[in-house]
């Protein structure tokens, strides 16, 4: 487990935005979050990488809202047969975290490097 704040990894930020733009009806305010978050820590597990944030700057959001967000695309790790499952964690208007599972019990070592994303209809 990495407990060294850092720089969101640029796919880790691409992810993000592909999640707050596919529920930007409501969560849109997120992309400005952006700049001002780092990873507190990122924890690996046999089949799952969790991201925790860390604000560097204070927003003063007119909502607190909480939800649990997606996107259609599909994330694909080239070393596993299923596509990864990710869900980010809004709690009080601001990026709680992001986990990232396997599907079908597979093992995977948490490295988005090689990782895609992929239109669903693809």
């Amino acid at each position: 487990m990495d407990l060294v704040m850092n720089e969101l990894r640029e796919f880790e930020r691409s992810l993000l935005e592909v999640i707050i733009k596919a529920n930007a009806a409501k969560f849109a305010f997120l992309q400005t979050h952006l700049d001002f978050i780092r990873v507190k820590s990122r924890e690996t597990k046999a089949i799952s990488l969790v991201l925790n944030f860390e604000y560097l700057k204070e927003f003063n959001e007119e909502e607190f809202v909480n939800g649990l967000l997606s996107a259609e695309q599909k994330l694909i790790a080239p070393n596993l047969k299923n596509e990864l499952t990710y869900c980010l964690d809004i709690t009080n208007g601001k990026l709680d975290f992001l986990e990232i599972v396997t599907n079908g019990n597979e093992t995977w070592d948490g490295n988005l490097e090689n990782c895609i994303l992929k239109e669903a209809s693809e």
